[in-house]
């Protein structure tokens, strides 16, 4: 597996895990409850991450046929297209001092979670999309997928490079587990 690839399913691991620590830690009776009226749930993150998922993993698996189709020569490094870097910057967790965080973005409408909340459901789904990222991410090992460009499904007109995109995919968990995780401490 080329070492920025396994970076990368690393990264899933890594959410995996903090997704266990989460769940063990939020009792059922606060897992859909806000602490705060403009805050999001425990649930509400967990729900927004498989909405972006369920947009994203499309435009990456459709991506990962396009390099298959290409062909070449098997990636030495991987580069992220200018975009795309500032992207994955973006929307990794956010810097704070205390309870006051830096880097807030709006979150398009149709990834505002709604009222489908329900504990095994959205965990299930979770999973699903972490298994589902890592075996996509293991198919692109040796192909040239930054390269390949895909659209972003939060943005339409831009475009970034697909290596970027996986990116994008765990450090966006990251924020978001952060997230759920302040919501009770």
């Amino acid at each position: 597996m080329h070492p920025q690839l396994q970076a990368i399913i690393d990264d899933l691991h890594s959410a995996r895990a903090r997704f266990e620590r989460l769940a063990a830690a939020t009792p059922d009776d606060h897992w859909a409850q806000r602490a705060a009226p403009l805050a999001w749930s425990v649930a509400e993150c967990i729900a927004h991450l498989n909405l972006t998922a369920r947009a994203m993993q499309p435009l990456l698996e459709d991506a990962l046929k396009r390099a298959k189709a290409a062909g070449g020569p098997p990636a030495t490094s991987y580069r992220r297209s200018v975009l795309g870097a500032i992207l994955g910057a973006s929307v990794g967790p956010m810097l704070g001092w205390g309870k006051t965080r830096f880097g807030r973005m709006r979150t398009p409408l149709p990834f505002v979670p709604g009222s489908e909340l329900d504990r095994a459901t959205l965990t299930k789904e979770f999973f699903e999309h972490l298994a589902r990222h890592e075996r996509s991410i293991r198919e692109c090992d040796g192909l040239a997928i930054d390269g390949v460009k895909i659209e972003s499904p939060f943005r339409k007109g831009t475009y970034y490079d697909a290596y970027s995109g996986w990116i994008v995919v765990a450090r966006h968990l990251h924020r978001h587990l952060a997230q759920a995780e302040r919501v009770w401490s």
